[in-house]
C-alpha cells in the first residue's frame, strides 16, 4: 500500500503538506524528477501498489486492475484495455519524460501544477499545490462549487492547480511541462434496437455477476446494505457466503436514528439471506474527525456529506476492501428526458445550471457577491456549454445528460466522496467497470426508465429481495407501482399518525453533527472566530445572521450553506 505519490520538477518536496502529516520519503529519482511518497497508516490506507522496472520504464500502479494485463509498459500503447479504480505513473528513461494514464471514467484523482520554474503533480492536491508554488484561490471555480456543490471539470481550489482528466494520457517533458494530453476514450450511445427487454435483464445479471466475481475475489469485503436498490442488487449477486472465493463479507448499514428505515431494511434483507447486519446510528463525530475528513476529500465536497468517516475505522477491523455499487442508481435510470428532442447545447446549458443548481445554493451566492468575479454566472453556463459540446457525438437527449451527470457530478462529487473509504479500506466501483459501462452504453432508455429493468431483474432473480420495502416507496417492488393509488390510505393514515404523535425524524448528516452542543460550537469556530480566512471572503457579520437564522429555523437550504461554509473554512485554515 502506498499513501500518497509526488512528483517534482524543478523543486523538491520540503515544506509540503501530506494528507497523514507525515513526512513524504524520496522513492527514486527520475533524471531531473524527484519522485515521493507517503506510507499507508490507520489515519489513511490509500492505494495499493505495484511497482515495475526494466532497461526503458520505472512504472506505478495504484489502484488495482480488474482485468489482468500481461505488460504494463505495453499498457501506455494500449490505455482503453486497462479495466479497473487506478492511476498508472510511468518514466520513461531513455526520454526523460513521465506518462500518466487515468481511467476511463476518472474514477482515481491525481493533479498537476505549474508555476514560476516549477512544477509538480501527485495525489494529493494541497501538496501539488505546494510544490509548484501556487497558492491563489480560484474565485470562479469557488463561486461554481457552491452552485452545485462540486467543482466542474479539472477545476480545484487554486487555480493553477487542475485535476487531470479521464480517459486520458497525459506526457510530461523534464520540467514537468504538459507537452500531450491524449483522449483514449470518448463517450458514444448506440442502443440496441435488436435487444429484447428480457434478454436485457439476463445479461444484466450475468454481466453483475461475472464483474464482481473478478472484483472480489479473494478479498475481505465490507458489504454496505441500504433501503435502496442498488445495495440489494449487490446482496443478489454476492449470496450468503460470498461469490468467486471472497474471503470474508461483512454486511453492515448505518442510519441518523435508532428507528432508522434504513437499518430496518438492511436488517430485513439480511434475514432474507441468513445473514448478520452490523448496524450502527450515526452519532456526533465531524468536529472530533474535521482535519482527517478534509484531508481525506481534500474540501471537494461538503463535509457532512462524508458520513462513512463515522464508520471506516470500523470497517478496517473487518475488511480490506468495500463494495462501493455507487452510480447504479444512475445508469439504471432515465435522467427525465426520455423521448424527448435534442436542444441546442447553449439552452441545454441553461437547464442543467438551474436543474442542478443545489437548494440553499443562492444563500451562499448572495454571502460571496461582493468577492465572486464579475458575470461568474455566465462563465459557469459556457463552461457547461463546453463540457456538452464533447458529448455531441450522442443523439438521444436523455444520455446525452446522463453521460454529463457521470462527467461532472460523478468525476468531481461521488468519486470525492468514495476517498472517505480509502481512509480504511478500498473502494471497489463495479459501476464503474468498463463491461458494466459498455453494457449501458447499448441499452434502450425505456427499458432502465423509472428503474424498471432493475425492479424486473430483482424480481426474477432476487424474489426474496424484492419483497422488502424499497425506501423511496414505502413499499416492496410487488406493490411500489399502488404509491399513488390503492396504497394512499395507508400513507394517509401514517402521516395522520405522525401529526397526532410528532417525533423527530432525521434524514440528514448535517442534522445529527451541528443541532448538539459540540456541533454548534464547532460551527462558531469555523464560521465566527476572530482572525479565520473566511472573514476575508464573507462578512463576518452576515456569518453570525446566517448561523443564527439556521439555529431559529434549520431549513435544508441553510444546512446546505452552512455545512458549505465550514466546508470552506476548514480547507482554508488547513491549506488556504
Amino acid at each position: 500500500m502506498i499513501g500518497d505519490l509526488l512528483l517534482t520538477f524543478g523543486t523538491n518536496a520540503e515544506g509540503c503538506v501530506s494528507r497523514t502529516g507525515q513526512g513524504w520519503a524520496l522513492a527514486a529519482q527520475l533524471g531531473s524528477a524527484r519522485l515521493y511518497q507517503t506510507r499507508s497508516d490507520e489515519a489513511w490506507r490509500g492505494f495499493p501498489l505495484e511497482v515495475f522496472e526494466d532497461e526503458a520504464w520505472q512504472i506505478w500502479l495504484l489502484g488495482g486492475l480488474y482485468e489482468e494485463i500481461d505488460n504494463l509498459p505495453q499498457a501506455f500503447s494500449q490505455p482503453e484495455k486497462l479495466n479497473g479504480h487506478f492511476l498508472l505513473v510511468g518514466y520513461e528513461k531513455k526520454l526523460k519524460r513521465v506518462r500518466v494514464v487515468t481511467n476511463r471514467l476518472g474514477t482515481a484523482h491525481i493533479y498537476h501544477a505549474t508555476g514560476a520554474q516549477k512544477a509538480a503533480i501527485g495525489t494529493f492536491s494541497p501538496a501539488v499545490a505546494r510544490a509548484a508554488g501556487c497558492s491563489d484561490l480560484d474565485l470562479q471555480a469557488l463561486a461554481e462549487f457552491f452552485n452545485f456543490g462540486f467543482f466542474l471539470d479539472s477545476a480545484t481550489y487554486y487555480k493553477d492547480v487542475r485535476l487531470l482528466p479521464a480517459a486520458a494520457q497525459t506526457t510530461l517533458d523534464e520540467d514537468g511541462k504538459i507537452v500531450s494530453q491524449e483522449t483514449y476514450w470518448r463517450w458514444s450511445y448506440e442502443p440496441s434496437i435488436s435487444l429484447a427487454y428480457d434478454d436485457a435483464i439476463d445479461q444484466f445479471h450475468e454481466l453483475f455477476r461475472e464483474v464482481l466475481t473478478s472484483q472480489i475475489h479473494q478479498k475481505r469485503i465490507a458489504l454496505p446494505l441500504s433501503g435502496g436498490l442498488d445495495s440489494r442488487s449487490t446482496l443478489a449477486e454476492i449470496g450468503e457466503v460470498g461469490l468467486g472465493g471472497a474471503a470474508m463479507v461483512f454486511p453492515y448499514s448505518y442510519g441518523f436514528s435508532s428507528s432508522s428505515v434504513e437499518t430496518k431494511i438492511a436488517s430485513q434483507l439480511g434475514e432474507k439471506r441468513g445473514i448478520d447486519v452490523r448496524k450502527w446510528t450515526v452519532q456526533p463525530y465531524l468536529f472530533d474527525q474535521i482535519d482527517r475528513i478534509s484531508a481525506t476529500v481534500e474540501g471537494f465536497q461538503d463535509l457532512t456529506q462524508c458520513r462513512q468517516a463515522y464508520v471506516v475505522d470500523d470497517l478496517a477491523r473487518y475488511a480490506d476492501y468495500v463494495v462501493a455499487a455507487h452510480w447504479g442508481d444512475v445508469w439504471l435510470d432515465d435522467m427525465g428526458f426520455l423521448g424527448q428532442a435534442m436542444l441546442p447545447d447553449d439552452q441545454l446549458a441553461d437547464t442543467l445550471t438551474r436543474q442542478y443548481a443545489k437548494k440553499g445554493s443562492e444563500i451562499l451566492q448572495e454571502l460571496f457577491l461582493a468577492n465572486a468575479p464579475a458575470g461568474w454566472h455566465a462563465v459557469m453556463r459556457e463552461r457547461v456549454k463546453q463540457n456538452l459540446s464533447g458529448l455531441n457525438e450522442i443523439r438521444d437527449l436523455d444520455f446525452k445528460v446522463k453521460a454529463w451527470k457521470a462527467s461532472q457530478w460523478s468525476h468531481r462529487w461521488t468519486l470525492s466522496s468514495l476517498r472517505m473509504f480509502q481512509a480504511g479500506v478500498f473502494p471497489l466501483l463495479p459501476f464503474y467497470d468498463n463491461r458494466l459501462v459498455d453494457f449501458f452504453l447499448r441499452i434502450p432508455g425505456q427499458y432502465v426508465a423509472k428503474r424498471q429493468l432493475q425492479i424486473d431483474y430483482l424480481k426474477h432473480y432476487a424474489p426474496d429481495l424484492a419483497k422488502v420495502k424499497w425506501q423511496v416507496f414505502d413499499a416492496n417492488l410487488y406493490q411500489y407501482q399502488g404509491f399513488n393509488s390503492w396504497l394512499l390510505p395507508r400513507r394517509v393514515l401514517k402521516r395522520l399518525g405522525r401529526l397526532i404523535f410528532p417525533r423527530p425524524v432525521i434524514q440528514r448528516n448535517w442534522e445529527v453533527q451541528f443541532q448538539n452542543p459540540s456541533g454548534q460550537a464547532g460551527l462558531k469556530r469555523y464560521l465566527l472566530e476572530a482572525g479565520l480566512k473566511l472573514h476575508d471572503l464573507f462578512s463576518a457579520s452576515k456569518l453570525e445572521q446566517l448561523l443564527k437564522d439556521f439555529y431559529q429555523e434549520p431549513t435544508a437550504q441553510r444546512g446546505y450553506a452552512v455545512s458549505m461554509l465550514l466546508t470552506l473554512s476548514a480547507w482554508l485554515e488547513k491549506y488556504g
